[in-house]
């Protein structure tokens, strides 16, 4: 009879930690069909990346506009900013997934997520299943592509998200983001 009660306990205890865990995995809604993405396993499993980001939903599409790893996002109803510490392994998992399988969970878009068009004019359709052409097409494209050098060599980026011109400007350096903070008249803050 102790032995069921400590059963049903844990069980209990068990239910409400995975209910409360599940709260915190939800997308949060940015407003202007901009969403926030926390890490997910469920997101991982799918397409193999498990990092955040921020989204947007346009025609029951998913198209990222600003990579992982965020550390910081605040918004209002005219704008978003977000401190990146960009992720190279997360990067290269959602581009690879974007460009194999554009139908699985992402979809990618030129206007918000600026890759090398040159390079991506390359990409052989007939390689579709080769998951080690897609790895290898990736590394190449993240090397040729001058967003994504400019991510890495900045480690810390900064983005300012005009939700009513769906406009996404970064990555910056911090004193770029002052700047364009400045001169846009945002109030938003990060401490």
């Amino acid at each position: 009879m102790k032995t069921n009660v400590i059963t049903k306990s844990i069980y209990f205890c068990l239910l409400v930690f995975l209910f409360s865990c599940k709260e915190n995995e939800e997308e949060i809604n940015l407003g202007n069909n901009f969403y926030y993405i926390p890490f997910q396993e469920i997101i991982f499993d799918v397409t193999t990346f498990g990092g955040n980001g921020i989204y947007q939903l346009k025609n029951n599409e998913k198209i990222p506009v600003i990579l992982s790893d965020i550390e910081k996002y605040e918004f209002n109803s005219e704008f978003i900013i977000v401190e990146q510490n960009f992720n190279n392994e997360q990067t290269s998992r959602l581009i690879q997934n974007m460009l194999s399988m554009p139908e699985t969970y992402f979809t990618y878009d030129k206007r918000y997520l600026k890759l090398n068009e040159n390079y991506l004019a390359q990409l052989d359709k007939s390689e579709n299943n080769s998951s080690v052409y897609y790895k290898k097409f990736t590394r190449e494209l993240l090397v040729n592509t001058s967003s994504i050098q400019k991510m890495k060599i900045n480690k810390e980026n900064y983005y300012i998200i005009e939700k009513k011109e769906m406009k996404i400007n970064g990555p910056l350096k911090k004193s770029e983001f002052k700047e364009m903070k400045k001169n846009l008249g945002i109030n938003l803050s990060f401490e």
